[in-house]
């Protein structure tokens, strides 16, 4: 079945990241009080949300709904300060060459930061779909890539998502599309992709 729609992973695929992401996680850390060493915060995976992240650096958050949602709103608005952080990845500076072939959609772990990131990137208006967990589960829950396929049309077969990390591709299997992991800052593996997606 010929492929009709792409869907990407925004983190560690289309944006190089992992840098701002770094920076405002250790940033709202020291602004709250909270002692996490930096190679700690630089180990978590952006494959999680930013809650299982603070949780997992400060477990007794699960106890102070009220102190993690500040936090939240914080983490929100540093995001938002060091947006310039966040640059393309070599497949983020292709979109524009995706967008003339297939069908593109985005399936983020972000909230509502995932168009922010977009737009830095210069590459929303090339998306006719974008589902973050605002939407649904975070992935590994394949309930964000299904929503995808139903908001842009296309069935399982005629799909692929893209992602970079082991989280992406039980949320992809598990939407019964083909998961192809892929690190967005890879030359070969990019390559790789693009051969077999732009020829």
């Amino acid at each position: 079945m010929a492929i009709k729609t792409i869907i990407f992973d925004i983190d560690g695929v289309l944006a190089n990241s992992r840098e701002a992401i770094s920076h405002n996680t250790k940033c709202l850390m020291h602004e709250f009080g909270f002692d996490v060493p930096d190679a700690r915060v630089e180990s978590m995976s952006s494959a999680h949300s930013a809650e299982s992240v603070l949780l997992a650096l400060a477990p007794t958050l699960s106890e102070d709904r009220v102190h993690m949602r500040k936090m939240l709103a914080r983490l929100a608005e540093l995001t938002k300060e060091n947006i310039t952080l966040v640059k393309p990845s070599l497949l983020g500076a292709r979109v524009p060459e995706f967008a003339a072939k297939y069908k593109l959609a985005a399936a983020s772990n972000r909230k509502t930061s995932a168009h922010l990131v977009l737009q830095q990137l210069g590459i929303a208006k090339y998306f006719s779909t974008v589902m973050t967990s605002s939407d649904a589960p975070p992935k590994p829950d394949p309930e964000m890539i299904r929503l995808a396929l139903v908001k842009s049309g296309t069935r399982a077969d005629e799909a692929v998502f893209v992602g970079d990390n082991k989280e992406d591709m039980l949320a992809g299997e598990g939407a019964g599309v083909r998961a192809i992991m892929i690190d967005g800052m890879d030359d070969a593996a990019c390559a790789a992709f693009l051969k077999e997606f732009l020829g």
